[in-house]
């Protein structure tokens, strides 16, 4: 079950219990998953426990949203309490075998805010890149509908200011179509081939759609990672208004739309 790269994020599945998901997304035959934590527990001990039962290789984790003020936080003890938890971020992910932790770009700062807020937002990355550094795992940065992340040429700009050099670009195909693109086009336009997916349909305003459910041109969409020889993880990541009633059968129709494309 696992020889395919074949993923589903849990945010996708909130509210339900991490471990809930994570089962419904390895019996729908998915054989990874990427995790969105929901809380705190869900990266301790009891919760590694818990997914052992899952039968899913949790493959990426997406720095949960709940939590973003404490990595993008210019406030000092937010700042130190968000570093403390990226450490056991990247300590739980070692542990699961996780290959790759998603963020989100900063704001463009300007003025005062680039002077002050900005040094210690991206002091709370340098902390985490680093501990994702130690342990060979991945820090994808995803592309985002407006400010730098909106264009290929811009988000790879973006990600070589930071001075980190294993920070890699990631491609979330609803965000490209939200910001004006095509998904298919922005993966040709990058440098290098991404490093990660997030895969979700786009239609009439609406986004995060599931997979073959949009107008994205899914077809053009697999031909350039084809061609950008993606050795990555495909990661279906719709919204979770769409699975608050039969799950189960929604996960097995994302699985047989990303196995007949891959």
């Amino acid at each position: 079950m696992h020889d395919k790269r074949y993923a589903f994020s849990t945010g996708a599945l909130y509210p339900l219990e991490s471990n809930d998901a994570l089962t419904l997304v390895g019996q729908a035959g998915f054989g990874h998953a990427e995790l969105m934590p929901q809380a705190f527990g869900d990266i301790s001990d009891d919760a590694i426990q818990r997914y052992a039962k899952c039968d899913v290789h949790i493959s990426s984790i997406h720095y949960p949203l709940a939590l973003f003020s404490m990595l993008y936080s210019g406030h000092q003890s937010m700042a130190q309490e968000g570093r403390a938890y990226s450490a056991k971020l990247v300590k739980f992910a070692h542990r699961m075998g996780t290959e790759v932790i998603v963020i989100h770009p900063t704001l463009a700062y300007e003025g005062n805010l680039k002077e002050i807020i900005e040094p210690q937002v991206l002091g709370n990355i340098r902390y985490l890149y680093d501990l994702c550094e130690e342990n060979s795992i991945t820090l994808a940065m995803e592309n985002y509908p407006v400010g730098v992340g909106q264009y290929p040429e811009t988000l790879e700009a973006y990600i070589t200011s930071l001075n980190m050099p294993g920070i890699q670009p990631m491609v979330d195909t609803t965000e490209v179509v939200e910001g004006g693109g095509e998904p298919a086009d922005f993966i040709q336009k990058l440098s290098v081939a991404p490093c990660h997916l997030h895969l979700s349909d786009f239609k009439e305003g609406k986004k995060h759609l599931p997979p073959g459910l949009g107008a994205i041109a899914w077809e053009h969409v697999f031909a350039a990672l084809k061609a950008k020889n993606y050795k990555g993880y495909y990661t279906v990541e719709p919204s979770y208004r769409y699975y608050l009633k039969d799950i189960a059968k929604k996960l097995e129709r994302d699985f047989a739309f990303i196995s007949s494309m891959v």
